[in-house]
């Protein structure tokens, strides 16, 4: 269920690098969630650099933005340690100055989330039930 789109602006990276950030990201994510790594689902979305200001300048500097998405019921603990690990990475491996960098957590009741065609509300009733009768 995690998602989290990055908005990039203000300059391209190649390939190598959003690939090993993308994987970085949905590692962190995962690791904090305590879920496997294939149901996250992270996008590196590249604006450009013209269509976004930054501190009141078209175009400016190397800039993200992210959105990410949990569901009800995670702690504030887990949501903000996402977010400090998402501004270390993207300071890290994107090499982008965190006084550019923005977040905010998205949280999402069950029965609003679908995966799949069924609501994550029901999947969690037939999780728990399959962990009463193994």
């Amino acid at each position: 269920m995690p998602v989290v789109k990055f908005h990039v602006s203000g300059g391209r990276h190649p390939d190598s690098v959003v690939e090993k950030f993308l994987t970085q990201a949905s590692e962190q994510y995962a690791r904090i969630l305590e879920c496997p790594v294939d149901r996250v689902r992270a996008f590196y979305v590249l604006h450009d650099e013209n269509l976004v200001a930054i501190k009141g300048r078209v175009p400016g500097p190397l800039s993200v933005f992210f959105e990410f998405i949990v569901l009800e019921g995670r702690s504030l603990e887990q949501r903000q340690k996402i977010a400090t690990k998402f501004c270390e990475l993207i300071e890290g491996v994107l090499d982008v100055d965190p006084d550019v960098v923005r977040g905010h957590c998205i949280r999402v009741e069950p029965e609003d989330w679908c995966i799949g065609g069924w609501f994550a509300s029901d999947l969690r009733k037939t999780e728990i039930e399959k962990r009463k009768n193994p």
